[in-house]
């Protein structure tokens, strides 16, 4: 693979450096090599999405044209409502506090582009060069993982198996995103900030699940609710 070639994944509504494509064309080559890893990379200085690897072009057909022109506001619009809110604020918070190495793992539902759903493992990993600073997106479709797990405890249910006590019946919509920012380890001030709520309301929040779930701490609440995360 040459660079001219490398030049065809790039977005072609923005004007960005030889230099840049050219010091970072090993990386590209690797993520066009890829065979199921869906790669994306956005440059935090132009606020744009700068490549996307060959899985990724598949998969958005004609609507890549929009990624490039409307960005995080193309992708976002496609994630679950339910989920799209944490997704936006964990991805902003990532970008404000911005040094090298740091990454951010996200889990979401979100409708691909023949709009069927998909359940996503999105990794965002920072890197900078002396000039620029890159957000690469390293995507997994696991919706075929989602449908064996749902299928387990369907044959559980079938053979009459009982879910744990320790699991309740029903948690709301909010409380399940309480629940997955506790699960990535976010303070309550810092998830009242997130959900727009105050930070006596986050904190309730983290009670009413320690309670539900019938255990101590919030530790033991994270293994105790994997299945709702």
């Amino acid at each position: 693979m040459n660079f001219t070639e490398i030049k065809g994944s790039l977005n072609p509504f923005v004007k960005f450096e030889d230099a840049l494509v050219f010091k970072i064309s090993k990386i590209l080559k690797a993520c066009e090599r890829s065979e199921n890893l869906i790669v994306c990379i956005y440059l935090i200085e132009k606020d744009s999405f700068l490549y996307c690897n060959h899985n990724l072009k598949n998969i958005l057909s004609e609507d890549l044209d929009k990624l490039w022109e409307k960005g995080w506001d193309f992708w976002l619009s496609r994630i679950d409502a339910k989920e799209v809110l944490i997704t936006r604020e964990r991805i902003r918070n990532l970008f404000k506090n911005i040094h090298d190495g740091r990454s951010l793992t996200l889990r979401y539902q979100m409708e691909n582009f023949a709009y069927r759903k998909m359940h996503i493992e999105h990794e965002i990993f920072i890197h900078r060069t002396n000039k620029h600073t890159l957000a690469f997106n390293y995507l997994l479709d696991v919706s075929d993982k989602e449908r064996i797990k749902k299928c387990c405890e369907l044959s559980e249910n079938l053979l009459g198996c009982r879910v744990s006590k320790k699991q309740p019946n029903r948690i709301s919509i909010r409380e399940q995103e309480v629940l997955r920012l506790i699960a990535n380890g976010f303070s309550s001030k810092e998830i009242a900030n997130m959900l727009f709520i105050s930070n006596h309301t986050a904190i309730s929040h983290r009670k009413n699940l320690i309670e539900k779930f019938q255990v101590r701490n919030t530790a033991h609440l994270i293994k105790n609710a994997a299945a709702f995360i």
